[in-house]
């Protein structure tokens, strides 16, 4: 992502002084007054104290600012157009939704036909990504409803497309285990092990490593 890398040279550069601090702040006000203008359609008078603060955390998020000190993101707003900035990074934060999909997309292919009701629905939820994912207002939200249980859960500091990334390619490391071995072999282990894996919230990955022994290669 750009602004990161942006970020990255902000950790080998000096100390920002009083003057680059405040111009960063006048930037930053700048590009917030655009983003509840483009929030509110222009009445800026109806936006809340908590809505203001959850806009300033995804205009942060998507500039890569989000967890940087002062003089880090100084360094990022260090432009002469942060309302262009802002809009760069969005078509970034766009293509990174593209890649997910494609990610979700490979799981999906590669996934062998074991239901389970969870996994089932968390992965409706993430194909329907580009509507639910708010990147101009909410980018720092984690979007869609993710209720299967990976074996290695991710890091719940994670935010935004950052946890949608993880939780997929934590997904596709599961799957690719999973399809070593033939469906109806990994059928009967499961249903042995859990009965009802269909409708209960268990991780498909857990319930086979512990019984691998009884799988059946592919």
């Amino acid at each position: 992502m750009t602004t990161l890398t942006r970020k990255d040279e902000v950790v080998r550069s000096g100390a920002c002084g009083d003057r680059e601090l405040s111009m960063a702040s006048a930037r930053f006000a700048q590009l917030m007054r655009h983003v509840a203008n483009l929030y509110c359609m222009g009445d800026c008078s109806t936006l809340s104290a908590g809505e203001a603060a959850e806009l300033a955390a995804s205009v942060a998020y998507v500039l890569g600012i989000d967890e940087a000190s002062a003089n880090q993101a100084a360094r990022v707003l260090d432009v002469d157009d942060p309302i262009r900035l802002w809009h760069d990074a969005l078509r970034v934060l766009d293509a990174r939704v593209d890649g997910a999909l494609d990610l979700w997309q490979r799981v999906i292919a590669t996934m062998p036909p074991l239901h389970n009701v969870s996994l089932r629905d968390t992965l409706v939820s993430l194909g329907d990504l580009r509507r639910c994912y708010d990147t101009r207002f909410a980018a720092h939200e984690v979007p869609c409803d993710i209720d299967y249980q990976l074996s290695s859960p991710i890091d719940p500091h994670l935010k935004g497309i950052d946890y949608i990334e993880a939780w997929l390619e934590q997904l596709m490391a599961e799957t690719r285990w999973i399809v070593q071995f033939t469906t109806p072999s990994c059928e009967r282990v499961l249903e042995r092990a859990c009965p009802d894996y269909r409708g209960l919230h268990v991780n498909l990955y857990d319930l086979l490593r512990m019984h691998e022994s009884e799988l059946e290669p592919r």
